[in-house]
């Protein structure tokens, strides 16, 4: 059993500080949560270093030391383990045909370009605006301090230009965050629900309003979960694809993200 853990320290220690490189190279040194790695495998390394110590030294100190230490990296693959099966589990949800709305959440834009992410989803919202002709898109992103326009007019021009006609197409540019553009999202159909003279309570499924997400697929399961938190009864997702590579990190910072969501409410 030692054995093996000190192989594992070992072994997951180097592929971390490996994949970490990959990022930086990939995408950049700034990449977000991109330290994580770096800290994940040096941490590894060192605890493999203090496993093979306690060793040659049997101190009493520094077993319980390293015990704990052991201790709470199997309990951290616990966690990552049982929340990463449900966001892979929700990367592979299959998309209602026909929805009233859906709401394609922003990302970063580059210039007036979007992003590889963004893009990934642009592609997904076209796609399913030529299957389901009826459906109407709340396009949602404000405008950060490096971008040349907002994301939902990023959004409006790439899917106009893909040919998806303007009166299909609504856009929610004061959001600054996810919960922002379900939130303001969800205020834009609520109103274009009473519009149409339909009685509309709090909730869209007792409005009988569907309603589906469109995200990047790793970011499916943590949208949900808000969309539940902010009034959303019976909103589903339609997974967008990501760029492979980033994909471990890309799940790793979800985790992350939806524990400091769960433990803040």
């Amino acid at each position: 059993m030692r054995h093996a853990l000190e192989t594992g320290c070992l072994i997951s220690g180097i592929l971390c500080l490996f994949y970490y490189t990959g990022i930086v190279l990939y995408a950049g040194i700034t990449t977000s949560f991109a330290w994580s790695w770096l800290c994940g495998g040096a941490a590894m390394i060192v605890l493999r270093i203090a496993l093979w110590y306690q060793k040659q030294h049997p101190h009493l100190w520094l077993r319980c030391l390293t015990g704990a230490a052991s201790m709470l990296i199997m309990v951290a693959f616990v966690v990552i383990l049982v929340v990463g099966s449900r966001i892979v589990g929700a990367m592979h949800t299959v998309p209602q045909e026909n929805l009233d709305y859906v709401i394609v959440l922003g990302a970063q834009v580059r210039g007036t370009s979007p992003s590889l992410s963004l893009k990934k989803r642009l592609e997904r919202a076209a796609e399913y605006a030529e299957e389901n002709p009826g459906t109407i898109f709340i396009l949602s992103g404000g405008q950060g301090p490096d971008e040349g326009i907002s994301e939902a007019e990023c959004m409006y021009q790439y899917l106009v230009t893909a040919g998806v006609p303007e009166d299909r197409l609504i856009k929610e540019d004061a959001s600054t965050s996810t919960r922002e553009n379900l939130t303001f999202s969800a205020e834009i159909i609520r109103g274009l629900a009473k519009d149409e003279e339909q009685s509309v309570p709090d909730t869209d499924a007792d409005a009988g309003i569907s309603v589906a997400i469109l995200s990047n697929n790793f970011h499916i399961y943590r949208a949900l979960l808000l969309a539940e938190q902010i009034g959303f009864t019976n909103a589903s997702g339609i997974p967008a694809d990501s760029v492979w590579f980033m994909q471990p990190h890309n799940i790793l910072r979800e985790i992350c993200a939806v524990l400091v969501m769960r433990f803040s409410h």
